[in-house]
């Protein structure tokens, strides 16, 4: 096998690793709610993120209403999977205050292109281990993708999902908002 096989291989075998990774810590996340440090829960909000036109965007720049922040990444099967039905019910619920945001834990080329070939409906911010580490300070305890966290509309966390989001937990957060 020659230097760019080998690359090839190594590169697939990392990946393999890493979404496996994932898929096993959230599994394994507990279904205990973490300690959250709420003046840290407020920092976070606070974090930088490009959005896909290059503008700098926060989670708080969606003060006032409903959030439903996704960290994910283009690498994941179980983060590719949950988007359609982000898109479904962002289109459903726009008229009761919920707004999805996803936070990419990617490259920007491969975000902007999955994105527009996938129609993406709601507000996408892109980041790395950054992004990474603001999860964790919202109670991502495994660093484990997808992670979801629902917020209201002042900053406060209501509640939060490691793996893939079951749509009837996201229904559920939208009937209590009526």
């Amino acid at each position: 096998m020659n230097n760019n096989g080998l690359k090839t291989l190594a590169r697939r075998s990392l990946i393999t690793c890493v979404v496996i990774g994932s898929v096993v810590a959230g599994i394994l996340m507990s279904s205990s709610r973490p300690e959250i440090d709420e003046l840290a829960l407020k920092g976070a909000q606070q974090a930088q993120f490009q959005d896909l036109n290059g503008k700098w965007q926060q989670i708080a720049s969606w003060s006032g209403s409903y959030r439903i922040v996704n960290f994910w990444a283009t690498w994941c099967p179980p983060c590719i999977e949950e988007i359609p039905l982000f898109v479904g019910l962002q289109a459903e619920y726009a008229d009761r205050n919920i707004t999805f945001i996803g936070i990419a834990v990617d490259e920007v080329a491969r975000v902007r292109g999955f994105a527009s070939d996938n129609k993406i409906n709601y507000p996408i911010l892109i980041g790395s281990g950054d992004a990474l580490r603001v999860s964790e300070i919202l109670g991502n305890q495994r660093s484990g993708l997808p992670f979801t966290v629902f917020l209201g509309p002042s900053g406060d966390l209501i509640d939060m999902h490691s793996g893939a989001v079951p749509e009837a937990k996201i229904r559920e957060f939208a009937d209590k908002i009526r």
